[in-house]
């Protein structure tokens, strides 16, 4: 029977230049006060989990990494070590394994009756685009675990268990580099081996854990990081107790306790049921090429109808997002701020935040900014879009170069008149979507396109529409999703709008039947694919067919 193993954890200590958030001028003393700390614990073992440094340059990373083994020297008990994305930018794993004094290859040993792999990827710059873990790697590990019948524990430096990045300074807009293209391949085989009870990494700067078939998914805070603790470093780091029980203690600035019991041997879940098929339209199942790794989400008739949430939405939400999935939100109405929005959705049991939702009045500030650094403008609309102008850094003018258009419920014909005369002047219209009307619950409301069809009629000028099927919006929420075009499906119930604009920026798309389209609806512009809601669109993605 395998004894209680103790362990000392840390990572990303970036030693190096303080860095966004990153405060690594503090790194070596941070270091110091853990290595000091663990000599006076009963501890089996310490492991280093990688980026010891911020890259800077070869010479200079060569220096920064003997700093840091220089404090390592002093650990008194067997010490660990994996390499980040961050050691492997500029030096080479040879250079690496010279200033560390030890092979830095996959490995693994026993130690009080447990199985401890170390399982070093090619983490070399590029990492996040490349097919990793690779095949030898993935049979390296198959292999190791096939050899034990002890329980294991498994250490890398990316997390395996692709989590969500919501809230993460570094991984919310770039969830590619959160994780690595095959890592369900790394857990098909982790799962299948019956073994491993335990994986740890760090790399995602923060504190983190999740269960799936049992086995436990743990990452730990960066040593210098500061976006969780108020811009002090956290001086995090973990004491780790494994016996019947994983006792997980993180301390410094950011910490955290778990405690979970340890899977037995060869224990399964029961499998997920598999995603629901389309009857309507299954061959739209086979046009998904590759991985999706961030969505699109219309939201009337997506999220919800009116003031209620669309039955099982919210948990599709969280579902995707618990998988990796970056979500943002697109709505063609200018009338709310994002914040807003957070807060309806928040109500009807949404985490979705206002820095992940995208109203056409921030889109249409996006395209005015981009002509010039202060676009001088005139508003007709709302008070919220003219406030989002103004933040943006546009400035109201009396010779205005742009008139922006919008819709307020208490809007007069007399607000018209200095439009027209701007525009019959030389102005520019602008129109921030071209929805002719919206659906309530007390029945339509007129919105932009009404507006823009007045002014259109009266001076002789075409409108620039930016929300809604234009691609100023959609190029917007795929820049705040930071992942590949090809990644990205766009999921709406309006064909005219979610669908012929997702098509036209090359986005992969899903028309789902909860909102405004029909089952049978067809067009020019046909989907991707169809669903009844957005619960079974995710179940869909989740299914290994997309998300690989």
């Amino acid at each position: 029977m395998a004894e209680t193993l103790k362990l000392a954890v840390v990572t990303d200590i970036h030693h190096g230049p303080t860095r966004f958030t990153k405060m690594g001028a503090l790194a070596v003393p941070l270091l110091e006060g853990f290595r000091d700390r663990v000599c006076e614990l009963d501890v089996d073992l310490v492991v280093d989990l990688g980026d010891r440094i911020s890259n800077v340059d070869h010479d200079t990373d060569l220096g920064l990494a003997r700093d840091v083994m220089s404090v390592f020297e002093g650990v008194n008990v067997r010490h660990e070590h994996l390499l980040g994305n961050h050691d492997l930018h500029y030096l080479s794993r040879e250079e690496n394994e010279d200033i560390l004094g030890r092979p830095l290859g996959s490995h693994s040993f026993d130690l009080k009756g447990w199985h401890l792999v170390f399982w070093q990827l090619d983490l070399s710059h590029g990492y996040a685009h490349n097919p990793t873990p690779s095949d030898s790697e993935l049979e390296w590990l198959r292999r190791d675990l096939a050899a034990t019948g002890k329980s294991s524990i498994v250490f890398t430096h990316i997390p395996l268990n692709d989590g969500a990045m919501v809230g993460n300074f570094y991984f919310q807009n770039h969830v590619v580099s959160a994780s690595l293209q095959h890592t369900a391949k790394a857990r098909e085989i982790i799962e299948a081996a019956g073994n491993v009870v335990m994986c740890v990494a760090g790399h995602v700067h923060w504190n983190d854990s999740s269960t799936i078939d049992g086995i436990r998914y743990l990452t730990l805070q960066s040593l210098t990081e500061s976006f969780t603790t108020q811009a002090e470093a956290s001086g995090a780091w973990a004491e780790i107790n494994v016996g019947e029980q994983v006792q997980w203690r993180a301390h410094g600035g950011d910490p955290m306790v778990y405690e979970a019991p340890v899977r037995g041997l060869n224990m399964h879940w029961t499998p997920p049921r598999p995603p629901s098929p389309t009857p309507d339209h299954p061959e739209n199942y086979l046009h998904f090429q590759g991985a999706i790794r961030g969505v699109i989400l219309d939201m009337d008739g997506v999220l919800f109808r009116g003031d209620a949430a669309i039955e099982g939405s919210a948990a599709a939400v969280r579902d995707l997002q618990n998988h990796g999935v970056g979500v943002v939100c697109l709505t063609n109405n200018a009338r709310g701020t994002p914040e807003d929005c957070e807060r309806k959705l928040k109500g009807m049991g949404y985490d979705l935040r206002a820095s992940n939702i995208l109203t056409s009045g921030l889109a249409t500030a996006r395209y005015l900014m981009a002509q010039g650094t202060a676009p001088e403008i005139h508003v007709v609309g709302s008070a919220v879009l003219r406030q989002t102008l103004l933040d943006a850094g546009a400035i109201e003018s009396d010779a205005p170069d742009y008139v922006v258009v919008g819709v307020d419920l208490d809007m007069k014909i007399s607000d018209l008149t200095p439009a027209i005369r701007h525009l019959t002047g030389g102005a520019e219209l602008i129109a921030s979507n071209g929805d002719v009307v919206i659906p309530t619950s007390a029945g339509p409301e007129p919105e932009t396109g009404a507006v823009i069809a007045f002014l259109e009629a009266a001076t002789g000028c075409v409108a620039t529409v930016i929300g809604k099927p234009q691609p100023e919006i959609f190029e917007g929420a795929i820049d705040l999703l930071g992942v590949a075009r090809d990644e990205i499906v766009m999921i709406g119930d309006t064909l005219a709008t979610d669908i012929v604009g997702a098509n036209a920026a090359g986005l992969c798309s899903i028309l789902v039947a909860s909102g405004n389209s029909k089952p049978a609806e067809t067009g020019s512009h046909e989907p991707t694919a169809r669903f009844a809601d957005l619960r079974a669109a995710a179940d869909f993605l989740i299914s290994e067919r997309s998300l690989v």
